[in-house]
Formats: structure tokens, sequence, C-alpha cells
């Protein structure tokens, strides 16, 4: 058959050459032999001595030997490629073999699918539970059988694809609300900026005094106002010490004030008892002239 001519012709793609390995040596051999006949001392040319004639003889040797290689490997090459071109023609075959097998089989597959789907099935309905929207029956030649849960499936999807709508609707309103939001605060921003402009315009326009010069002049001021502060501390350190020591002063004048004003007091206390001392005998003098002039009065009349 031509699957056996073919597994043949695999295992043994040179079965049938005529240019074997054997062929070749049988050929070689022969003409060897006919080039031993022509290399005999007899067929030398006069002008060759024996030893040139031998090496000449060696030559035409490696020379026929080559040339006999030559044609066998052509006589190969030649079988080869009319192997190679009747695998090419086989495979060719066997390709549109396959196409073909591959067409038939899909048109089986559907022709399946086909019977699989289009099923005939007779079912009971209950009296009133399905309701014809006309009188006529309708035609179901082309009516689908879905499951029950199928539908419910269905259902499901809706209601989570329209829950997923409304937090889409959502999430957008707050986004609007977001964004007006955000301008308002960009204009507020805005605003005070230009308010903050405007007080700096203030501050630049103000009059710094003598005093508030340093802040602007000095690099540093943290440090000077730190220098100045201990500059003045010291000055405080000495004013406490030149105050403590006119206290002192003021302290011991007081007390010599204080002893000076017993001592007036006491001398003002013994002035006093001399007054009134001096008051009482004034008095009693007073009465003692009075007396005497009521007494000249009274010796006159």
């Amino acid at each position: 058959t031509t699957r056996t001519e073919m597994l043949f012709d695999t295992a043994n793609p040179y079965g049938n050459c005529s240019g074997s390995a054997e062929d070749y040596e049988d050929a070689l051999s022969l003409l060897m032999k006919a080039m031993d006949e022509l290399d005999s001392p007899e067929h030398k040319p006069n002008v060759l001595n024996l030893p040139m004639w031998k090496k000449f003889c060696l030559a035409r040797r490696k020379k026929m030997e080559s040339e006999q290689l030559v044609k066998w490997k052509a006589l190969t090459l030649a079988e080869m490629e009319a192997f190679l071109q009747r695998r090419m023609d086989e495979n060719k075959k066997l390709k549109s073999q396959i196409e073909n097998i591959f067409k038939e089989l899909t048109w089986l597959q559907q022709e399946k699918m086909k019977l699989e789907q289009n099923v005939v099935v007779q079912f009971l309905l209950k009296q009133g539970q399905v309701e014809l929207g006309s009188a006529e029956i309708p035609e179901y030649s082309d009516a689908i059988l879905i499951k029950k849960s199928v539908v419910e499936e269905l259902n499901s999807s809706i209601a989570h694809q329209g829950e997923k709508k409304m937090a889409a609707i959502k999430k957008c309103k707050d986004l609007s609300k977001g964004i007006f939001q955000l301008e308002w605060e960009h204009k507020k921003m805005k605003m005070q900026i230009e308010n903050l402009k405007e007080k700096a315009q203030d501050i630049v326009k103000l009059p710094i005094s003598k005093d508030c010069q340093p802040f602007r002049t000095v690099m540093n001021y943290d440090a000077h106002i730190a220098q100045h502060i201990s500059k003045m501390e010291q000055t405080l350190e000495v004013m406490d010490k030149v105050h403590k020591k006119n206290v002192k002063k003021h302290q011991k004048r007081i007390r010599e004030l204080k002893k000076s004003i017993r001592l007036k007091e006491q001398s003002n206390d013994e002035l006093s008892l001399q007054l009134r001392e001096m008051l009482v005998s004034v008095s009693e003098m007073r009465h003692v002239f009075e007396a005497a002039d009521t007494q000249d009065i009274s010796e006159n009349i």
C-alpha cells in the first residue's frame, strides 16, 4: 500500500540508488585495473625516465580517483535532491489532507453543537401560571430555555451594577462639591494674598524709628539684643551696688537724725517744763499786779 511504501522510503531513502558505496568501490577497482595496464613501462614515452613515469602514473591515478569520486558524489546529490522533492510533494499532500480533516472536524463540531443546543423540549405548565398577551399561540420554534438561577444571577448582577452606578453618581456629586469647596478656598486665599500684599506695602511705607533701626541694619539681631541685655544687666548690678551703698549711707544718716531728734525732743521737753513754770510765775505775777492795781484804784476813790 501507499502507507507501506512511504514507511519503506523513510527507513531507507537510498535503497534503490545505483550509486551506492559498493558500486563505487567496484567501479574504482575496475578503473584501477585498467590503470595498471596503462601504468606498465611499455607505455612509457622515451623522453621520460622511470622515476618520473612512476610519479606521473601516481598523479594520473589520483586524478582519476578524484574524478570518479566527484561523479559518485554528483550522482548521490542528484538522488538526494530527488528524494527531497518526493518528500516535499508528500508533505504538501499531507498538509492538504490535514486541512481537509480539520475542516471536517470543525463542521462536525458545529453540527454537534447545533444538535446539542437545538433540542426539542416538552414541559407542562400549570393552568393560569402563564398568561398570553394575545389570543394567538406564540411561536416557540426559536425560543431559548433559560434556568431560573441564570435569570436570578442576571438580576442580581443588574442590581449590583445599579448600586455601583449610584455609588459612582454619589462620588461624582461629592467630587463636584469638593471642587466647589476648593474653588471657594482658592478665592479666599487669593483675597488673603492681596490683603497681605497691601499690609506688606503699608509696612514698607511705615516710618521706622531709631529704636527699630538695628532690627533692619544689624545682621544678627538676637546676638545684638543679648549683648545689649548683658550690658544692661552689668549696669544694673553696678547701680544695685551703688544703691545699696547709698541706702546704707542714708540709713546711717537716718539713725543719726533719729538720735538728734530724740535729743531735741528731750531739750524740748525741758523747755516745755521751763515754759510752764514761767507761765505759772507770770500768771501769779499778773494776779499780784492786778490785785495791786485794784487796791490803788480803791484808795484813790
